[in-house]
């Protein structure tokens, strides 16, 4: 079903909380988390484009402890593709190109152009595939990165599915260069960082210098390491971009105005197609305060470091961003408990593990295995030490209680509980997984306990 979300309705029903009440609830909240280390960042929280919380917590440089402020500046990984499709969309109203159009028309010579529409690239509808034997470690030409997925085969015929990936924003990162005859950033800059004020966001060069730029981060074994090295110029309009949380609050504001898009072309925008994509964003509704609200929302995620989100709540015109230097950060719990503060709900601040003393020494052996769930989990022992490797981390587990049916462990280095559960014969059969605070599952353990 296609519907469009009104930037302009406001909810009468809906009422803020006294202001500095909830910006020191909010607060306290967030400080939770940067004192378990859990976190680090900056969060901008805004009603009806006032703010109501704009901070910063955790290091922004964690070797010369420099903290994040409210002026840090962070990638923004895949809310990047929200400044991609305004920028195709931009091309769109001033008559320079047509969503509805098949891409040959602008790009003569690209595979299966007479059928994928600019409109299948900005839906994750077109059917591309996602780039093969691409480093993400070197420099490439934009034509280089192209080239990496250009002549595979598609997927699916374009329209039919939704595939969520980077392909098509890069596409359109190339489209937008060749019909505007500006460089991605400069059209940007030109057309949307500028008129706005947004002096904090640009196209991301790892040579640059950029004041208050946060370095990444991620986790292994038992503590924060550095994140992996990524050269910006392989995810282009994808995930390519950085700003801060001032600048993306001054985006939202133009996003509700007719400053840069007439009230037609923003429909275009924020009308949902498959699996509630629509241009750059994401539209659907969540249980907040007893009701359903319209959220639109978009996160990022990637090396070196960062995770993103920014979400809109476009009914009662409020507006969540978080962003975040540290990889295992848990963004979505934070985002849905700070959304529910605001709307009446109460909160559950992080918990600090309470360790109990071991009776005896733990055989890690015991543990050891393969776990499935919707993904494999392999739990492993290593110079009597025990690891979860999930989700592509490897992190050290540390015993923290142990009760009749079950032995708790917990990882330092992130928000990471795991329940391992006994047999009557004390063989561990399973474990109750919690991933960054998110609500647990059950992994049963594979018989044989190895492939």
């Amino acid at each position: 079903m296609k519907f469009f979300i009104s930037s302009e309705c406001s909810d009468s029903s809906f009422n803020m909380h006294d202001r500095e009440t909830l910006r020191s609830r909010m607060d306290e909240y967030l400080r939770a988390y940067e004192q378990l280390d859990y976190f680090s960042g900056s969060v901008l929280v805004a009603h009806d484009g006032e703010i109501v919380l704009n901070e910063g917590y955790g290091m922004a440089n964690r070797e010369h402890e420099v903290k994040n402020t409210r002026d840090t500046i962070f990638r923004l990984g895949s809310v990047s593709k929200s400044f991609t499709a305004a920028a195709i969309i931009l091309l769109h109203e001033q008559g320079v190109l047509n969503t509805d159009q098949p891409i040959s028309r602008y790009l003569a010579d690209f595979p299966n152009g007479d059928t994928i529409t600019i409109h299948h690239l900005l839906t994750h509808t077109s059917g591309l595939s996602h780039p093969v034997g691409l480093n993400t470690k070197v420099a490439m030409k934009l034509e280089n990165v192209i080239q990496k997925f250009r002549d595979q085969p598609l997927a699916f015929s374009p329209g039919d599915q939704f595939q969520y990936g980077n392909s098509g924003y890069i596409l359109l990162t190339y489209l937008i260069e060749q019909v505007s005859g500006k460089p991605f950033e400069s059209f940007l800059q030109d057309h949307f960082f500028h008129p706005l004020g947004m002096f904090h966001s640009g196209y991301d060069v790892h040579n640059r210098i950029l004041k208050h730029r946060a370095d990444g981060y991620s986790a292994a074994g038992d503590e924060v390491v550095h994140g992996e090295y990524a050269h910006m110029s392989t995810h282009a309009g994808a995930a390519g971009l950085y700003s801060s949380t001032g600048d993306l609050s001054l985006w939202d504001q133009a996003l509700h105005s007719e400053l840069l898009f007439r009230r037609q072309t923003r429909e275009r925008i924020f009308t949902p197609f498959l699996q509630n994509y629509g241009y750059g964003w994401y539209i659907d509704r969540q249980s907040l305060g007893g009701r359903l609200r319209t959220r639109i929302h978009h996160g990022g995620l990637g090396n070196p470091g960062y995770v993103t989100r920014m979400t809109r709540f476009a009914d009662e015109r409020l507006l969540i961003i978080v962003l975040s230097n540290f990889l295992l950060s848990p963004l979505e719990k934070m985002n849905r408990d700070l959304a529910g503060m605001i709307f009446g709900e109460t909160e559950a601040f992080p918990d600090k593990p309470e360790i109990q003393a071991q009776v005896q020494p733990m055989r890690y052996e015991a543990f050891a295995g393969i776990y499935e769930a919707f993904i494999r989990i392999h739990v492993t022992v290593e110079q009597e030490r025990l690891f979860i490797t999930i989700f592509g981390f490897k992190l050290e587990l540390f015993f923290q209680s142990e009760a009749a049916e079950q032995i708790d462990f917990y990882a330092k280095a992130a928000y990471v509980r795991i329940s391992f559960r006994k047999k009557f014969s004390g063989q561990i059969d399973g474990a109750t997984i919690h991933w960054l605070g998110e609500e647990a599952y059950y992994a049963k353990r594979r018989d044989g306990h190895d492939d």
